[in-house]
């Protein structure tokens, strides 16, 4: 892998060099560049090795050095049950999802139980836009194999790998749960009204806002042993709802995160300060870069896209995906994951 942050220009020209890459940036400049064997989403948040970016006029190019082969696929909500049909033998799928969309919302609740989809590592994250234009510009994926751009579709790219080299996903969360009640809700959704806390029924936004809950912190429930994140996107109190980043679950029982006193130094630990950051696949959430103020710092263990939603076989939030190639045995390490939820 060979992570670059390159102009319109360069990225051109290195497209039409052959490679096979990863692009994130803005729309204006992903739809500037040639066809060739890429795929791009939009989101002109970076991790760079010189720091936290936001940038609408470079892009931050991943350049896939290992693979030797690739195909892509664009896949709508009913589509979505394919995702894994045009993989390699050996290699990873990349996915990107545009947020706020159906393709979102299915792969989100339908995703985990897709036939085959943790049999190899599913990388991937959900794009957005800058944030001052959300309402006025929508997300976008765009397959630089076909030159089609898309805002209700997934973009896949299937990437294989040569004999002895394999891809190892992983992902890093640091929430844990808290010891606050325990929160359930009765069906799946990116939205809740009812709830019950620590088996009372109750409203979830007024339970909110009666308990000045620091919604910075994440739901977070123990699916298979792997904590994950529910991130909450807004509160409603007058209509009494409260919106997600990604599905709550019926069944599953959620407790806010434990709060974390440093969120910058929290996140540089947890991220990791490896030698091989600038060699890996990876992307991190748009609230990390928020919340721990990352524009302009660097953590060491981390360069790429921030998203609006990480994909380690199923959709994450408020994680950072990482994913390298090692010579060896693959060990899909979210595998008990996906396979739980």
């Amino acid at each position: 892998m060979k992570n670059l942050c390159l102009s319109p220009a360069e990225a051109a020209s290195l497209i039409r060099t052959g490679v096979i890459a990863v692009f994130a940036g803005s729309e204006d400049a992903l739809r500037s560049l040639p066809a060739g064997t890429w795929i791009g989403g939009t989101s002109p948040y970076f991790m760079t090795e010189a720091g936290g970016v936001v940038d609408t006029a470079r892009l931050f190019c991943t350049v896939l050095t290992g693979a030797v082969e690739a195909r892509t696929v664009a896949l709508t909500a009913a589509t979505l049950p394919q995702i894994v049909a045009g993989r390699f033998a050996n290699g990873f799928s990349y996915v990107l999802i545009p947020a706020f969309t159906e393709v979102h919302r299915t792969y989100a609740l339908d995703g985990p139980g897709y036939p085959g989809l943790c049999n190899q590592p599913v990388m991937g994250w959900v794009t957005g836009v800058l944030l001052s234009e959300l309402g006025s510009r929508t997300p976008k994926v765009f397959d630089g194999m076909t030159g089609a751009m898309h805002d209700n579709a997934a973009v896949v790219m299937h990437v294989r790998l040569p004999a002895g080299t394999v891809a190892q996903l992983d992902f890093i969360n640091l929430f844990a749960p808290g010891t606050g009640p325990k929160i359930a809700f009765p069906a799946d959704g990116f939205s809740a009204a009812a709830c019950t806390v620590d088996g009372v029924p109750a409203n979830f936004a007024q339970y909110v806002t009666d308990n000045a809950i620091d919604t910075k912190l994440p739901l977070v429930a123990d699916y298979a042993g792997a904590s994950v994140n529910v991130s909450i996107q807004a509160v409603d109190q007058a209509a009494g709802t409260v919106a997600f980043y990604a599905p709550v679950l019926a069944g599953e029982t959620y407790r806010f995160a434990r709060a974390i006193e440093d969120y910058a130094d929290a996140y540089a630990a947890g991220a990791g300060d490896t030698d091989n950051a600038g060699a890996m696949l990876a992307c991190n959430c748009i609230l990390n870069f928020l919340y721990a103020e990352l524009e302009g710092k660097t953590t060491g263990g981390f360069v790429g896209p921030v998203t609006f939603g990480e994909i380690a076989y199923v959709l994450l939030n408020q994680t950072l995906v990482r994913l390298q190639l090692l010579a060896g045995d693959a060990t899909p390490l979210a595998a008990e994951l996906a396979e739980a939820v």
